[in-house]
């Protein structure tokens, strides 16, 4: 007999099962198996034959009459699995995580079964069919290796209820009880007593006494989500006149124009880096469906059955079923296409590992665009939007704000217009420092210094990777001056000075989980708005004239590469932030000369990048080499620093020049307790990497992670 390889939404490797009673392997199913005392959903990857000396156990059921993924899907999760060095299980986590559902279980014992632990009243309730929750986990196991239990399972619906006519008026019920009926008529149904009430302009109790006298009849029904209607947007299609490798360039509209015409030669898989690019386009192509992880499983479970539909989607439409005319990645260079957690990775580089040749769409061209794309057709482009503004030298003795940037400030308020300032961090300040003895308050679990929130119960010091929280000090700790201040200037900080430079203005703030908006300001009146990047997915201003950013250097992380190609896309982000407004820049920079800064302020779309991609070129950097990052972490530092050594010599022995970088503490030497060590191995052949990282010896008793293709280096730690 066959058995089935069943990859479980778990950091696992396939597991081994004998196919449902009945039926034989189905690849691609979903498949429902018993693991570890409860019953989990998983996707049949692949078929065996049954390992000798193996006593396997029964898969359950299978969910679906046909596959869930087709085989190509399976060949490329496969593939994804190899490429990430991660178990099968965490890649099916990372990227289907709504295989899993809801279900209804049920058993009974074989007929004519009489299993003598079972006693009397037990054995009489599973001759029928019972719901498995009702028996211990146990129990059924014992059971299911007797081979006296049948089971059927099935995805569990939700259910709601709804109100249905019976009997028409008569002269039996009052003239309120009679109105609220003729409507339900009309209506055909209701979803619930209040809706009834609601639509008929009556009380819940009138409702309620049409039930109890049988003129109305509630009953339970599945609960299916649907899809929300967009609400469409014109926009006419621009057909290009061959498939493009990039679309590139001009303002968003224009960009999806392109799409929309690529649209009308077949369906596109289009993956975007985040849920709020998703929401913005959809309603300029309703045609095509959403897919991403706002909607609820049951309805991606639902959407993930269409075809020959274009589909808008994160990550986790990567596997979704073609065919389609065309794959297309969006904003290559957006940190938010790297997985925080899981198998790390980075959709742009698994999109290509996968052998999809992605079409790129981009406000601005990307290395990584520039590179894969080479070769695959001419690039689209559109002529970029003109940019209007000026860098503004830094220099530490000034305020928050030059003067500079605050006359024009100044001078958007007068004209009755809206300000950006763009805050490089959430919080009033990075960080307390005493000016009498040096000490700054740092996380006890990382080498961080503390984030200031001075409007939290008097002031709170906070740190972002672990969550630790203390009180802030009025005085300093260690020396008990009272000269312990702030630096760094934070979202709130930059707010109260602002606030204080415009008493009559309203101030507003946002970023993630802060939303402070004075109603004036969302009504389009003169104001100031002074946000994180969290401004690129909510936008609420109209009227804005003028963008500020304060700490050019916030945006530019030397420990990250990709940062400066990032900062470029998001200058020209901004630029299309409000559709037919051109705001001017004001960009303050300690080094107002770098290369994203005066390219954008010439309005040059490809200099910069093609410099960068140079650069890369030169130090072997990614897309010219793959990376993959090693941490080694335990909470004793010397502990760690021995095991990237043992790990290093045994990378050592097959790496060869250039192949291998390190061992070095992190950029952030402790997070979260544990000490961080990082190793680096590189290859222009990525088959390299494979042979490099095969059969690795642990690095006991610290844990070791990988992250492929890594877009920086603090710290891997969830």
């Amino acid at each position: 007999m066959k058995a089935i390889r069943v990859a479980l939404p778990l950091a696992l490797e396939p597991l081994s099962y004998l196919p449902p009673l009945g039926e034989g392997p189905r690849l691609g199913a979903r498949v429902v198996v018993p693991f570890r005392k409860e019953v989990r959903v998983g996707l049949v990857v692949g078929e065996e034959e049954t390992p000798h000396g193996h006593a396997l156990r029964h898969a359950i059921g299978y969910l679906d009459e046909g596959p869930f993924l087709d085989p190509l899907g399976v060949e490329r999760l496969l593939a994804a699995a190899r490429f990430l060095f991660a178990p099968l299980g965490q890649v099916v986590a990372d990227f289907l995580p709504f295989i899993e559902a809801p279900l209804c279980h049920r058993v009974r014992l074989v007929p004519g079964a009489r299993p003598e632990a079972l006693e009397a009243p037990l054995l009489e309730k599973l001759r029928d069919w019972t719901p498995a929750e009702a028996l211990a986990p146990e129990l059924l196991d014992a059971l299911r290796e007797g081979g006296v239990l049948e089971e059927r399972v099935a995805e569990a619906l939700p259910r709601r209820p709804r109100l249905l006519p019976v009997r028409p008026p008569d002269a039996g019920i009052g003239p309120k009880a009679a109105e609220a009926l003729r409507v339900l008529w009309q209506l055909g149904e209701a979803e619930s007593q209040a809706d009834l009430a609601r639509r008929a302009g009556t009380g819940s109790g009138v409702v309620r006494t049409l039930i109890e006298r049988g003129y109305v009849r509630v009953e339970e029904v599945p609960a299916v989500p649907e899809l929300p209607e967009p609400h469409p947007r014109r926009l006419a299609p621009l057909p290009p006149p061959e498939p493009p490798s990039r679309i590139q360039g001009g303002r968003f509209r224009e960009r999806l124009a392109a799409l929309k015409g690529l649209m009308q030669q077949g369906p596109l898989l289009v993956l975007f880096p985040e849920g709020s690019m998703i929401e913005r386009a959809w309603p300029y192509l309703p045609e095509a469906l959403p897919f991403y992880g706002k909607l609820p499983a049951l309805l991606r479970r639902r959407l993930w059955q269409t075809r020959g539909k274009s589909v808008l989607g994160s990550a986790q439409a990567l596997f979704f079923p073609g065919p389609f005319f065309r794959v297309v990645v969006a904003e290559a260079a957006s940190d938010a296409h790297k997985l925080a957690s899981g198998t790390r990775a980075f959709l742009p580089a698994l999109v290509e590992a996968l052998g999809m040749e992605p079409l790129y769409l981009e406000a601005a061209p990307s290395a990584h665009a520039l590179y894969f794309a080479e070769g695959r057709g001419r690039p689209l482009f559109f002529a970029p939007p003109r940019v209007r503004g000026q860098a503004v030298p830094k220099a530490k003795s000034r305020g928050l704000l030059a003067g500079r940037t605050r006359a024009l400030v100044q001078q958007a308020l007068e004209r009755g217009r809206q300000v950006l300032v763009l805050a490089a961090r959430k919080g009033y300040a990075s960080r307390l420092h005493c000016a009498s003895c040096g000490y700054q308050p740092e996380c006890p679990n990382c080498a961080l210094p503390l984030r200031y929130y001075k409007e939290k119960r008097g002031g709170e010091l906070v740190c972002h990777q672990c969550g630790h929280r203390q009180p802030a000090p009025p005085v300093c700790p260690r020396c008990q001056s009272e000269l312990i201040e702030a630096k760094g200037p934070g979202l709130d900080w930059l707010a109260e000075s602002l606030r204080r430079s415009f008493p009559e203005t309203p101030v507003g703030r946002l970023s993630g989980g802060l939303e402070d908006l004075p109603e004036p300001l969302r009504q389009g009146a003169p104001g100031i708005l002074v946000a994180t990047t969290r401004v690129l997915r909510k936008n609420p201003l109209k009227n804005l004239a003028l963008i500020a950013l304060p700490w050019v250097e916030g945006f530019l992380p030397e420990s990250d590469f990709h940062a400066p190609e990032r900062f470029f896309a998001m200058l020209w982000q901004l630029r299309d932030l409000v559709p037919g407004k051109n705001p001017y820049f004001v960009l303050e920079a300690y080094h107002p000369d770098h290369p994203a800064i005066e390219g954008f302020l010439k309005g040059d779309l490809l200099g910069f990048p093609e410099s960068e991609l140079a650069m890369r070129k030169a130090l072997s950097y990614p897309p010219f080499s793959r990376m993959v990052k090693l941490e080694v972490s335990h909470r004793e530092e010397s502990t760690a620093r021995e095991a990237a050594g043992r790990l290093f010599e045994a990378l050592a022995a097959r790496a060869q020049e250039g192949e291998l970088l390190g061992p070095a503490p992190a950029p952030i030497p402790r997070i979260k307790g544990r000490y961080l060590w990082h190793l680096i191995v590189k290859s222009e052949d990525p088959e390299r990497l494979f042979e490099l990282l095969k059969d690795l010896p642990p690095p006991r008793p610290a844990r070791l992670k990988l992250d492929p293709d890594p877009v920086g280096f603090t710290g891997l730690l969830d």
